[in-house]
This record gives structure tokens, sequence and C-alpha cells, in this order.
């Protein structure tokens, strides 16, 4: 009778630890599907040309469980909606989530972009909105995955490197006719440089 009660508590003791390993288990994966995305956004925008742009931002993901997770990577697509051009795509290393918190995933991207200036002259001028599409999706694993869409609209962006540009040409005329035709003939070209229309 000693000896079968000597098998009792190992037996007891990896039915405990098999059901706790299990339970640990079945936990952490249904902590997968609890991820939330809380938060895109496209934060800043630098160096905008006819070459292209670039762009910075953040993914906030709320991990509500009592454990960590580290999701997979995080994939990355970026359209010009005007057009419906896709301008880039890649992808984030995935990262670990610490329990209880909200995790704030940075991201930048340069996108080399050589729009025609006729198309951004009217893009500038243009009532409707210019979109820029941010999407993509969260691989918390290679099933389970979290869709995302952000899009902002760029239009005084390009107003803006628009007006710069014809302010730019205005100038290279003025400098032009002054090297060639002497000051008061560039003061007058520049005069009426000034009545030329600004873009609305």
């Amino acid at each position: 009778m000693k000896k079968k009660k000597r098998w009792i508590v190992p037996v007891v003791i990896l039915l405990i630890l098999l059901i706790a390993i299990g339970g640990y288990i079945a936990y952490y994966f249904y902590a997968f599907t609890q991820l939330k995305i809380t938060d895109v956004e496209i934060s800043e925008f630098t160096d905008f040309s006819l070459r292209g742009f670039s762009f910075a931002g953040y993914i906030d993901v709320h991990n509500p469980n009592f454990i960590s997770v580290k999701i997979n990577r995080i994939d990355l697509s970026v359209i010009f909606e005007p057009t419906d051009q896709k301008l880039a795509s890649g992808y984030l290393q995935g990262e670990k989530l610490p329990a209880k918190q909200v995790t704030r995933i940075p991201f930048q991207q340069n996108i080399s972009w050589a729009p025609a200036l006729s198309l951004v002259l009217q893009l500038a001028t243009s009532k409707e909105p210019a979109n820029i599409v941010l999407s993509g999706n969260i691989f918390v694993t290679e099933k389970i995955k979290l869709p995302f869409v952000y899009k902002v609209d760029v239009r005084e962006y390009f107003k803006q490197y628009a007006e710069q540009y014809i302010e730019s040409k205005k100038e290279s005329v003025v400098e032009t006719i002054e090297e060639k035709y002497g000051k008061t003939l560039g003061a007058i070209a520049e005069h009426v440089a000034g009545y030329l229309p600004k873009l609305i």
C-alpha cells in the first residue's frame, strides 16, 4: 500500500503542472485576441517637394491583459487617394507589449515620388481633399491580425509647395531679366509679377 501511495504525489504534482502550463498557454493565446489599436496618426510631414516627402507617426496598441504579449510584425501600405497610386509599402518589426499598458509604436517613411507639376498645381487649387491613406495590419500571429486605416489630407502641403515653387520661378525670371536687360526692367518685371494670381 505504501508503494502505491508514493506514486500518487508525483502524479498529482505532474497533473497540476500540466494544467498550469496548459492554462497559461490558453490564456496567452486568449490574450492575443484582447489587443486593441487605440490610435493611429501621422503626426509630421517633412521635406515636401516634387521629389517626394517624409512623414512620421505612431500606432498605439492597448494590452489589457495580465501578461505581456509579443506581436509578430506590422505591415504598412501608403496610397495617394486622388490617383490611387501606391507610394510605399513595408513592415515594422514586432515588439513586446507590456501588460495593462498602451504601447506607442513609432514609424517613419521616406516617399520617393515625382508627380507632374500640373498634378501638384491641380491638387493645390482643388477644393477636394488630397488624402494620403496609411493602412495595414498588426500581425499578432500569422492568423490573428488587427487591421487599421488612417487618412490625412495633404492639400495644404501641396498648396504651400506650389506657392513656393511659383514664387521661386518669379524670382528666377526677374533675375534673368535683370541680368539681360538691367535693373530697371527687372524692377518692372518684379512689379508685374506681384499682380500674378495667387493660389486659392
